[in-house]
This record gives structure tokens, sequence and C-alpha cells, in this order.
């Protein structure tokens, strides 16, 4: 693929002036966003007015997908909370999950009275265990719910031939796997779900597209997310101050200087940094997740997908696949999802008997990574001695 040279982020040709500083420590993630995108945003904060909403909309959605079976929602926990608002589907239904997720979407599952059924990954591709998946399905089974987490991506045949066999819903989770606009969901699947937030590939600080087949399910999902109130301009202003002033500690030579006054002050900077960053804290989460996007947001999300840093995307995915040929042998160390079909490492994770060791000597060489921060969780398995009690989980 050919394109413009990959922006270097944050500061340009700077940052190898600030890498070359003797006290530098290279950020185990930095925003996929530029200073000219922040700004964009900003001045979409002072431009765009409600009135222009269904426009923006409309754009985004047909730029995703030009037959019209898609929609803009705040998260993809909005969007998925909106899906089972519209389904109705039984309280008890089980629902297989890939075994590693985020726990919101659990909470969302259970918020709605549904029972998350893990099915374990292979841990050389991150696809579903299609035996296992096969063994997990009861006749309590209403719908397959699949993550391609860490960046990867597994074809879907398998699972889907499954899926329909037994007629449950597929619901794809790409929040960690967009690459670009050459991927915008399985045809297949019933639902495919894509996030822009904070830390996310062209992130726009939150967003999401909800790709949708059943024409009915997704008007009745657009009728719903109408009547949520809207998030302010002001809200998303205070938003990009807040990420743009942490992605401009996100240079090598900054973040040194922020992780030596941490340990200065006693400090864990892993929970600085997690608390920062999360999408939604300070209150019940479904509370904080029915809510319409802000004008200004959908502005900077139509800029992110119409500009898109694909040679950043490309240039990660050949920096993270020499630095697996060259820890692949080492004894004792794994590399999840290192034989994936497709694959763009959102995250590098890696498998090693003392990650506290290994943390502590990679920040000894000036390189912050962690092992501990990730969102990312196992599905605890289903206990049937364990009576579901959805009203009482709402409480």
């Amino acid at each position: 693929m050919s394109g413009p040279a990959a922006s270097l982020k944050p500061f340009g040709q700077l940052e190898a002036l600030s890498a070359s500083a003797p006290w530098a420590i290279f950020p185990r993630k930095k925003l996929d966003v530029t200073y000219g995108d922040i700004g964009a945003g900003l001045a979409a904060c002072l431009q765009l007015r409600e009135h222009q909403r269904q426009e923006y909309e409309q754009n985004i959605a047909n730029l995703w997908d030009p037959s019209g079976h898609a929609m803009v929602t705040l998260s993809i926990r909005t969007g998925f909370d909106l899906l089972l608002q519209t389904l109705k589907l039984p309280a008890g239904s089980e629902v297989l999950c890939s075994a590693i997720t985020i726990p919101d979407m659990i909470y969302v599952l259970r918020y709605h009275g549904l029972v998350p059924v893990p099915v374990d990954l292979n841990p050389e591709t991150l696809a579903v265990d299609v035996e296992l998946l096969k063994k997990s399905i009861t006749e309590k089974t209403r719908m397959l719910l699949v993550a391609h987490v860490f960046g990867s991506r597994f074809p879907l045949d398998e699972a889907l031939e499954v899926a329909r066999s037994n007629d449950l819903l597929v619901v794809e989770d790409c929040a960690q796997a967009f690459m670009g606009m050459q991927y915008t969901g399985e045809n297949r699947a019933d639902v495919s779900m894509f996030s822009f937030g904070t830390i996310k590939t062209a992130t726009s600080f939150g967003g999401a597209i909800i790709h949708v087949k059943n024409s009915a399910v997704l008007e009745e999902m657009r009728r719903r997310e109408k009547r949520y109130p809207c998030r302010t301009n002001l809200f998303f202003f205070k938003r990009l101050v807040k990420y743009g002033m942490l992605h401009g500690i996100s240079t090598p030579a900054i973040y040194g200087l922020f992780l030596h006054a941490c340990r200065a002050v006693g400090a864990d900077h892993d929970k600085v940094i997690t608390s920062a960053i999360r999408g939604f804290s300070g209150g019940e989460l479904v509370s904080l997740i029915q809510y319409r996007p802000s004008m200004a947001l959908l502005g900077l999300m139509h800029r992110r997908l119409t500009c898109m840093d694909e040679q950043y995307v490309l240039q990660r995915k050949s920096k993270s696949e020499r630095l697996a040929d060259a820890i692949k042998d080492l004894p004792n160390v794994s590399i999840p999802g290192y034989c994936a079909e497709k694959h763009y490492y959102w995250l590098f994770p890696v498998c090693v008997p003392s990650p506290k060791d290994v943390v502590s000597y990679m920040n000894k060489h000036g390189f912050d990574v962690t092992s501990g921060a990730t969102q990312l969780t196992y599905v605890p398995r289903y206990d049937e001695r364990w009576v579901y009690n959805s009203a009482a989980f709402k409480t």
C-alpha cells in the first residue's frame, strides 16, 4: 500500500531529539492522533451545532457503509446496550463470549439479564476454539459475541457455520481490530462494532460505528438512541484539552520526567495512567453510556475516517513483527496471537514466567511496559449453582 509517510506522534520530527535525552523513557502507548486533529476537534467545538447532527451522522454512516446499514453511537458499549434493548432476549439466555474481553461488555450482558459463557481462544491465533464453541451451546444459547483482541483478526468462517446451524446471532467486537477502511466488518455477521475511543487506532476520543445487517433491528436501535440526551461540545472541549496535555507527556523526554516524578512521590504511574484514560468512570456504567455523541465528536470522527493515517498502522505492524521475530525463540517466552492471519498489534502481549522482573528490567533500560494496566480480562465461567437475578444486579 502506498501513501504519505506515517506521522511521528506527538511532536513530529522532534521525537528523535526527545528520544535522545539521557532520562528519556519510551511510553507503552502513544495516542494515534496529531495535534492537527486535536486542533480540528477544538474548532469543531466552536463551529458545529445540533441542527447539523443528521447530516454528520449520515455522512459518517454512509462513508462506512453506503448501503445504509451503519449507525454512529457514543461508544461500543452504547451500541451493544441498544442492541440488547432491541432484541429483548429472555432473561437467563446464554451468550457465548470470547474468553478474553473487557469487563464492561460482560457488565452490559448481565445488566440485561443474560449469562455470559466463555469460549477459550487458541493462544497462537487468538481465534475462538470451534470445538469448545460447539460443546458450549445449550438450549439457552442465543448469541455469539466474538472479540478480536490485541489488534488481531481471525476468519469467522467456522464460527459462523456453527452459529448458523444453531440459529445464533453473531456479534463481532472489533474495538481493537480497526486498521483502516479496507475492513469495515464481516458482512456475514449480524452485527459488527468498531471503536474510536481514546487509545484506539484513529482515535476521535470517543465514538463508535455499529454495523447491523437486519434493517428492522437497526431502525429500532436508531429510534431508541434518538431519545438519549446529547453530550455537549463543552464536555468534548474539556476532554480534548485533557488528552492534548496527556498526549504531550507521551514524548520520551517528558514521559521520563513524569515517571521519575511519580517514583519520587511514591505514586503508582500505572494507576495514574489507567485512571486518566479510562473512558467511562464516576458512576453506574449504563447511565454513563446512554448519551448521544457531541457534535464536535462527530466532526472529529468524520475527519479521522477521511484522513486515515494507514501508514502509521502499517509501520506499527512492521515494527511489531520484527520484535516478535527477535524474541519468539527465547526460553519461556510466548506471544499470544503470533500466528494470527491478520495482526496489526494494537497491543503487543508477551507471556513470561516473571512479569514483574521483566517490567523492572525494561523500565531500567528506558522502556515503559506494564503487567497489569490493561482493561482486558477473562470471562468467568458461569456456575450453575448460582441463580442469576437480573433485578438484584441492577440495584
